[in-house]
């Protein structure tokens, strides 16, 4: 049974990256969990004020915690989560593992060209991964049977979903059902960083937290807002639940006496 941990509202499971990989990969191939998300500060303050948004977060069959953030926030709070998780990682090594059983991918979202790029260079990497198909974000509403009917047809094992948080946790607890025995996988920037149009921070950077600066630093005018004023807003999300739980522990000893 994984553990579970209860961080501003929403369910997260509580495993390393060794035992999310070993866990993953046979109900993947199994075709036996549906759906699977990464969740990072930005995500949380998203959520905040996004109740679709918290409502799928806490309807999948897996969140993870992906970002320093929430493992400081996870901590402050007195229920810590103590593996820093994300798509960008994970998935490849998910694709590296699964590609001598025959795991097979659909890549959904992103700009039109960059999903096909992002499927080619995992294909390249990992011999024996099989591509399903590819279909980029930019399709209307009305065009979303269509897409649907076609990853249906493919019947991969596993669909990645780039379309940025909210969208495609939304799209995803919508539509998951429609696709019977296929693991969604919402993985925000992973086809970008795959197709090298967004560099990913050295090893170093990463491995200290700070993966979000080096973000910041290559994108500001895109993400200056999420992790300036998103930062503060989480730290503001942080304090209230810090200061809730301290009127509901004062409440009750005072009761006690």
């Amino acid at each position: 049974m994984i553990s579970q941990v209860s961080f501003l509202n929403v369910r997260f499971n509580r495993l390393s990256f060794e035992a999310a990989v070993q866990d993953l990969l046979p109900r993947i191939m199994g075709r036996r969990i549906s759906r699977i998300y990464y969740a990072n500060a930005h995500t949380m303050v998203t959520a905040e004020k996004c109740t679709a948004l918290t409502t799928a977060l806490n309807r999948c069959d897996l969140l993870l915690a992906d970002g320093s953030g929430v493992l400081w926030g996870s901590r402050l709070l007195g229920n810590p989560l103590t593996y820093n998780l994300n798509g960008t990682d994970l998935t490849p090594a998910l694709c590296k593992l699964g590609a001598s059983e025959g795991l097979s991918v659909y890549f959904l979202g992103a700009k039109p060209g960059i999903a096909e790029f992002a499927a080619s260079k995992l294909a390249e990497s990992y011999p024996g991964l099989k591509i399903a198909g590819v279909q980029d974000g930019y399709f209307k509403d009305s065009e979303t049977d269509i897409v649907l009917e076609k990853i249906r047809k493919a019947r991969p094992h596993l669909l990645l979903v780039a379309m940025g948080v909210t969208r495609q946790e939304i799209w995803i607890d919508l539509h998951a059902n429609r696709l019977p025995d296929i693991a969604c996988m919402g993985v925000g920037g992973l086809f970008d960083f795959m197709a090298e149009q967004v560099p990913r921070a050295p090893l170093a950077v990463r491995q200290c937290g700070f993966e979000w600066a080096w973000r910041l630093l290559m994108e500001p005018r895109r993400l200056w807002r999420r992790y300036t004023i998103g930062n503060l807003v989480f730290c503001g999300l942080i304090l209230r639940h810090v200061f809730s739980e301290y009127k509901m522990f004062a409440a009750r000893e005072s009761t006690i006496r």
